[in-house]
């Protein structure tokens, strides 16, 4: 049996494609041991995916100043402190010890940066999960007029200590990087005109189509009536209120909350967790005096997405793939640059509307909402989209024989 071990980045989004992927190889009889963080655990553990060790953390990691409007991958991953190359090099040197022990054949990793480097030191066959944002093939102005090249000669940049720290251990140099990202196989979970990447065959990068973690669970009574309502349903999704670029999910909702009364819809927010679930209903108590909105902390994403006319998210890779899913348009507010990108790709295939956080005030919101849900053409290029791609949805057979195949 073949040992896998798995490594993705923060949050939900990494979590939520990783985890079917890891699902399938382990039916495939793969053995897979995982490390993630927060959240991330608890579905990992529901769906029977064992910890690497329990105590491997990163909350330790010390993050420079918040900006949502970054420039480049290089300089988002060392704003979250990834440039603090003697904690790098102490975390990275702890989690070789651990697959040491382990013994993995393949690391499958998605935006595990610790994980990618260790392949390269160790010089096991890394299975990298990626979209096209952070594939080096990419030349993108993901950000319009606030972009700038990477910098490959500057002391100061991510990719110089990298390699000065990969020469020190004898691997591989990196030539840009985002390359970081890419492995012995790269696969993209989603579908060419969503995530566009020239020249596949460089990195080995193969489409597997979208992938999707719908949980077993169903929704409470409490929370399928909210959906049972005569009006147009908005589904708002915040994500955590404050993650890696500061205050992202919060944005979203203070703008919600400040059009909710002027809205001819029944208005759901889900925060995503417990802990902002209650700050926003301390926040909407003030603000809130008609009872049109609801507050929860969770809804299965088949839930939410099935049953409401309109998805506004944060721009999240998985966040819009789903909507291609389910057939459903959206309001997009990216909460940092990643996630502009994202949006900008759903606008062009007129999916959704995006309303950038640096315009963003309570007047456009409200236009860009009864825009797409009066406009039908959104709605109708949606389910359009939806028929084009609905067949490779959750293709895991392909990304289980890719794998069969190193």
């Amino acid at each position: 049996m073949n040992r896998i071990f798995l490594q993705f980045g923060s949050g939900l989004g990494p979590m939520s494609r990783s985890l079917p992927i890891a699902l399938a190889l382990a039916e495939a009889r793969y053995e897979i041991k995982y490390l993630g963080y927060d959240m991330a655990k608890t579905h990992m553990k529901k769906a029977g995916i064992e910890e690497l060790c329990s105590d491997f953390g990163i909350s330790d990691i010390k993050k420079g100043s918040p900006n949502p409007q970054w420039s480049t991958a290089d300089e988002f991953w060392s704003m979250i402190g990834y440039g603090n190359m003697p904690w790098v090099e102490r975390k990275v040197d702890e989690l070789i010890s651990l697959l040491k022990e382990f013994s993995p054949d393949y690391i499958l990793s998605d935006l595990g940066i610790l994980a990618c480097i260790a392949s390269r030191i160790m010089g096991i066959p890394l299975i990298a999960i990626n979209q096209s944002c952070y594939h080096p093939n990419v030349k993108l102005k993901w950000w319009e007029d606030n972009y700038k090249f990477e910098n490959y000669k500057s002391e100061d940049s991510l990719l110089y200590k990298l390699n000065a720290y990969l020469k020190k251990k004898g691997a591989p140099q990196l030539n840009t990087f985002t390359e970081i990202f890419t492995g012995n196989l790269t696969i993209i979970p989603s579908f060419y005109d969503f995530d566009p990447i020239q020249d596949v065959k460089k990195y080995n990068t193969h489409y597997v189509g979208p992938v999707l973690y719908i949980p077993k669970e169903t929704a409470s009574e409490r929370v399928l009536k909210l959906f049972d309502a005569k009006k147009p349903i908005i589904f708002c999704y915040t994500a955590r209120f404050y993650d890696n670029v500061g205050e992202s999910g919060k944005v979203i909702f203070d703008n919600m909350i400040k059009i909710a009364d002027k809205l001819d819809a029944s208005i759901i927010i889900s925060t995503g967790n417990k802990k902002d679930e209650l700050l926003a209903l301390d926040i909407a108590s003030k603000e809130i005096k008609n009872g049109k909105v609801s507050i929860v902390d969770y809804v299965p994403l088949d839930v939410a997405y099935k049953k409401s006319d309109l998805i506004i998210h944060h721009g999240g890779h998985g966040s819009c793939l789903a909507q291609f899913y389910y057939g459903v348009p959206s309001v997009i507010i990216p909460t940092h640059t990643e996630r502009e990108y994202n949006a900008r790709m759903c606008e062009k295939l007129h999916v959704g509307k995006m309303v950038s956080r640096i315009n963003l005030n309570s007047s456009n919101l409200k236009d860009s909402i009864d825009d797409v849900l009066n406009n039908i053409t959104y709605k109708k290029s949606v389910c359009d989209w939806k028929e084009k791609v609905f067949n490779d949805f959750n293709n895991l057979d392909k990304v289980v024989k890719l794998i069969d195949s190193l």
